[in-house]
């Protein structure tokens, strides 16, 4: 049984540690860094020594850090020899998740009202949050703005220029929503993903399948799931891209994802 936890545990830093390669090597623009970073919050999640709290406020502290995650990922250097350990103590200490803890749990009075906030609430008024500000310091410790680094020699008229910062808010702004679905996804506040599955298999539901086939890495085969689950593999494929899959693009319009696009999840 150690053995097995063993290399259980190394195969759960190999994925973190390929993960983190990949989305400190590729550009924020890019898709596979995206698909990377919609991957690794998930497992980052659930490492076991990340702050959490019950707190209503917490999910919007936790974006925050998120937000700020991705921003300084390329900075981040394991100090430790496990780098589960190692990142949860960056996210915690180096992100300041812990101190935003901490200032949740000891608020100011004007902070009570938040006590009866429900999930469903806090997602709609996180999904209304706007787009990051162009003057808005990329990081905490940084002078340099968000505007500053959309100054491109290529963009010498002013119809590029504001084409230019048109597409980087854009980017921006999927990036947030995509962090927000995440999030839900793990959450299901309304529970609108638990109540959607096949007629006699609620183990077998949306918010089940979302996590295992979208934010898993590696995600694991319908195949597998069907025999996991006793379940005919035709019954749940047309569950999941009929149901499910339409079910969680609807959620991502909501949160903001632009109606005329498609949703890559």
């Amino acid at each position: 049984m150690v053995e097995f936890h063993d290399e259980e545990e190394t195969v759960c830093e190999d994925r973190l540690r390929e993960l983190i390669f990949t989305v400190q090597r590729h550009p924020r623009s890019s898709l596979v860094w995206r698909r990377a970073m919609n991957q690794l919050l998930p497992e980052i999640q659930r490492l076991p020594g990340l702050v959490k709290s019950s707190h209503p406020d917490y999910p919007e502290a936790l974006n925050d850090t998120f937000l700020r995650l991705a921003d300084e990922i390329h900075q981040f250097e394991p100090q430790q020899d496990s780098l589960k350990r190692s990142l949860t103590a960056w996210i915690n200490g180096k992100l300041r998740l812990k101190y935003r803890i901490r200032e949740l749990v000891s608020p100011p009075g004007t902070r009570s009202r938040s006590k009866t906030r429900s999930p469903k609430i806090e997602f709609q008024r996180q999904a209304q949050r706007p787009p990051i500000s162009l003057d808005k310091p990329l990081s905490h410790d940084a002078s340099t703005t968000f505007g500053d680094q959309l100054v491109d020699p290529g963009a010498n008229t002013i119809e590029a220029l504001d084409e230019q910062i048109r597409r980087a808010q854009d980017e921006q702004q999927r990036h947030r929503i995509g962090l927000q679905l995440n999030q839900y996804i793990e959450v299901d506040p309304e529970e609108k993903l638990r109540r959607c599955h096949p007629q006699d298999y609620p183990a077998c539901n949306s918010q089940m399948l979302s996590q295992r086939l979208l934010l898993k890495c590696p995600p694991d085969k319908m195949a597998d799931l069907a025999r996991e689950f006793n379940i005919n593999y035709h019954t749940l494929n047309w569950h999941w891209k009929n149901r499910g899959l339409p079910l969680l693009q609807a959620i991502a319009k909501k949160l903001g994802y632009p109606p005329d696009e498609e949703i890559e999840i």
